[in-house]
This record gives C-alpha cells, structure tokens and sequence, in this order.
C-alpha cells in the first residue's frame, strides 16, 4: 500500500536512518564550509531537501529557525546538522530510455545529458553512472568521477525495443545503495522517458520502495508531448515516481525544454539544504516513517521525500 502525505514534499536527496558505527565531525552544525567532512551518526535520519517561492524560485539563504520537521508526525529529539546549499558530494545516476518509442527524440537525449554530466560531476569529488533501459538494462559507463569515458560510450547506444522503465529504476538505486559510505552523501537519479513501461518484472510500487531505501531522489524527464491525450499515463508514472522520492517532473520533448530541464535540476541539486536529526521512538525495525519538512514563512514549499524505511541494525 501507497503512503502519502497530506504536505506534498517534492528535487534533491536522502531519508534514511544510517546504523554504521561513526560520528559527526562538526561541532557547530549551524553553518558548514563547503570544504567540510560530513560523516555519519548511528540512527541518525540524513534529508535533503529545496525550498521554492511562489514563483517557482529557488530559496537558498533560510536558516534551521525557518523550519518545523516533523517524523512520523513528530518532532526530532534533537537535530545535528543543517546547512544552506549544500556542497556534499554527490553520486548520480542517468537513466536513458534507448527503447524504439523514443527513437526520434534519442540523439539530442544524449547530447543533452553529456552536457549536464560534463557540468554537474566535479571529479574527485562527485561520482556519476550512466544505464540505457529498453528491453535489457545496460551499463553504458560504471561509476566514475571523469565525463570524458562518459562522453566516448555513449555515443555507441542505440535506440531499440521496449521499455524495462520500472526495472531500471531499481537496478539504479540498488547500484547507488551499494557504493562504499563514509560520509553523508547525496544520491539522485536523473531518468529520460516516455514513462510507458511495457516489458519490466517489476511495478511501479516496487520501484518507488527501491528508491526510499536508497534515499534517492528521482528528477524524472519526460520527453512527452504536452496536452497529448497518449502521453498522460507516461506523465503520470514519471510524475509519481519524482515526487514520492522529492524530485520534479520537467518537460524534455525538445531540445531547448531538455537544456531547460537540466539547468532546472542543476539549480535544485545546488539549492539544497541538508539536515540530520535523530527521531522520537526510533526503532530499526524496518517499518515505514513519514518525514515532513514546514516552511515557517509564508508563500514558501519545500521539496522533500515523503518517508523512509527504518534501517534494522547489521548483526554482529
């Protein structure tokens, strides 16, 4: 069964209770420089999170005051860090539909996402992993912090087949789950479709759940047509998919909406806040916990995840 929140929290990045046996190296945690090592508490839940006005603009300069947060619907036993547009590292996916249905569209598809690469991944800090979905999953590049073996794979993908959509999704965020932690990070998945899955084992419920775990946030590209009645149920897969894991849904269907679409999720990926907390009556018991994050100042949204799984602690 679904869970949603009555507060819809929408891009960038992470929800999860963390159980590995370290500390947190910052004293002050009102204000980090971005040159500052983060690393993680035991059954400390780490969120990320945007702010937009009425407009749609960006926030960035709201301090920790400016906020109620709510887990589980109540309020945090204690937080332990907040930092305004956050320089954490960043470990991201891209997630290519290569199926026939987007064939038209596919080239300025790559351009688009090579551009975004070669801008967004700082190398030796921010790492990046690119898969193209049709009817198979495909490493097109294995995660690496360097664009130019980015840029030389995939030029080779070509489009074919049907749409493992769901599938891919969850391959991604378990590859993300699977990357070494040592400090608190962030994790996006960046996925270019028609959202018409038609081949994946998996649902869209599945896949949704793969990426609460991971604390992964989804900004879902949608290359469909607007007002196109055959598009709807691909925009409402897409759209579903962003906002349970605090992402956005952003129209791609031509090349000047995908460079639109790019520089938006940039903007949010550089326009985070990060805080971490440790919840009332936490049990890592697996169960599902509801976050919210409250604007204090009027006219203002956040974008958020909608919940998290309640890590249980490793056997010793």
């Amino acid at each position: 069964m679904k869970r949603r929140l009555l507060l819809c929290c929408l891009p960038l990045l992470s929800a999860l209770p963390v159980v590995a046996q370290v500390s947190v190296t910052v004293s002050d945690p009102h204000f980090l420089s971005p040159a500052t090592t983060i690393t993680k508490n035991v059954d400390e839940v780490n969120l990320a999170f945007t702010v937009v006005d009425k407009k749609g603009h960006f926030v960035s300069d709201l301090r920790r005051d400016d906020f109620r947060f709510l887990d589980n619907h109540q309020e945090p036993q204690r937080l332990t860090l907040f930092q305004q547009r956050s320089d954490l590292p960043l470990d991201l996916a891209i997630l290519i539909d290569a199926s026939a249905s987007v064939q038209d569209r596919f080239r300025f598809e790559q351009a688009a996402a090579l551009a975004f690469i070669k801008k967004i991944v700082r190398p030796g800090k921010d790492k990046a992993f690119v898969i193209a979905f049709n009817d198979h999953l495909t490493t097109i590049q294995d995660l690496t912090d360097q664009t130019a073996k980015i840029s030389k794979t995939l030029a080779k993908v070509k489009p074919e087949g049907n749409t493992s959509l769901y599938d891919a999704v969850i391959y991604a965020s378990e590859k993300l789950h699977q990357i070494p932690v040592h400090e608190i990070t962030r994790k996006a998945i960046v996925l270019i479709s028609d959202g018409v899955d038609t081949v994946s084992r998996s649902t869209l419920e599945e896949a949704e759940q793969a990426a609460a775990r991971t604390e992964v946030m989804i900004f879902a590209l949608t290359t469909n047509y607007p007002h196109e009645v055959r598009d709807i149920d691909g925009d409402t897969v897409l759209r579903e998919l962003a906002t349970s894991t605090g992402g956005a849904l952003l129209p791609s269907h031509d090349e000047g909406k995908l460079a639109s679409a790019f520089r938006s999720v940039g903007k949010a990926l550089h326009s985070q806040y990060v805080t971490a907390y440790n919840p009332q009556a936490f049990a890592p018991d697996g169960s599902y916990r509801t976050v919210e994050v409250i604007p204090l100042k009027e006219g203002l949204r956040t974008n958020c995840r909608k919940g998290y799984y309640a890590k249980a602690r490793p056997q010793r």
